[in-house]
This record gives structure tokens, C-alpha cells and sequence, in this order.
């Protein structure tokens, strides 16, 4: 009994094994696309690098009046020449951030630094800019 068993899975599998090599299929195909869609597919292309590139984090110094707003991002740019600093406004105050960050990790370690000296920082995330 167990012998025929035995015979049986070893038929089920062979009869599996040579069914899956006859009816195989080749992986060759061709597509056809026309200029215009080439030209629109390059369109997508750079209008998604344009969109990753505006896509960033950034760390707010300050929201307030314009005289303390200006004098914040004056001695920001004195400490940290080598940082990207910008003076906003939105009704009815001003915005001071600093940085343009693509990665969170290196974001949050640039936060850390920058709260030493500014204690009320916080981290602006790429949809809240």
C-alpha cells in the first residue's frame, strides 16, 4: 500500500515537472510607442525631478514680528555662513528657516545642533513648507 503510494507521487511529480517545461513561455516582446509618447514620458520624468528637488526638510527658527525676525536671521547667517537661510512671511508674521534637507535622519542631527543656541526650533516636515 505504502509502495503505491509512493509510485503514485513519484508519477504526479514527473507528469508536473515535464507539463511545466511543454507549455513555457517566451519572455520576447515588443512595443511600439509613437514620438509623442516619448516626449511625454520625458515631460513626467522632469516634472518628477522638479517635484523631489522642491521637496525638503527645513528647521524654523522663529515666527514673530519683522524687526526680531531679521535680527535672528542676521546672526543665524553670521554663525553659519555656510547654511541656506530665508525670511518669509505669512500674514501676520515672519518666518525664519534654515536648511534644505532631503534626508530626515540628517535633519533631525542639524535640529539637535541648532537648538543648543535656538531652544524653541522645530523641524518643518516637506508638505508644511
Amino acid at each position: 500500500m505504502k509502495q503505491c503510494r509512493r509510485i503514485s507521487l513519484i508519477y504526479f511529480f514527473l507528469i508536473a515537472s515535464l507539463g511545466s517545461t511543454v507549455f513555457a513561455q517566451e519572455k520576447t516582446s515588443t512595443i511600439e510607442t509613437s514620438e509623442a509618447v516619448k516626449m511625454l514620458i520625458e515631460q513626467k520624468k522632469t516634472l518628477n525631478k522638479q517635484i523631489f528637488n522642491a521637496q525638503y526638510y527645513a528647521i524654523q527658527l522663529y515666527y514673530g514680528n519683522n524687526t526680531a525676525a531679521e535680527r535672528i536671521l542676521t546672526a543665524f547667517k553670521e554663525a553659519h555662513p555656510d547654511w541656506e537661510a530665508e525670511l518669509s512671511f505669512e500674514t501676520p508674521n515672519y518666518k525664519v528657516r534654515v536648511g534644505r534637507f532631503k534626508d530626515l535622519n540628517v535633519a533631525n542631527q542639524k535640529l539637535e545642533e541648532i537648538r543648543k543656541e535656538y531652544p524653541s526650533a522645530f523641524l518643518l516636515e516637506p508638505n508644511n513648507l
